[in-house]
């Protein structure tokens, strides 16, 4: 999944950083991973890139090591 713009490469950034803490051992994919995501980049969400985070989390759970 490769994102489109800078916000959602930030975005994309973001979510991979905690995947790579996760398969560290430092925390997990929760329920709230996507509320964490929203307050971990530096600027507020347009529907269109909070739809990116949303199917950017899904995607990388099941892609761990992209």
């Amino acid at each position: 999944m490769e994102p489109k713009t800078q916000h959602e490469t930030t975005i994309a950034n973001a979510v991979s950083a905690k995947a790579k803490a996760i398969a560290e051992g430092q925390g997990n994919w929760g329920d709230n991973i996507v509320t964490e995501m929203k307050v971990a980049v530096p600027f507020e969400m347009n529907e269109g890139e909070l739809a990116f985070l949303e199917q950017y989390v899904a995607w990388k759970r099941d892609h761990p090591e992209s």
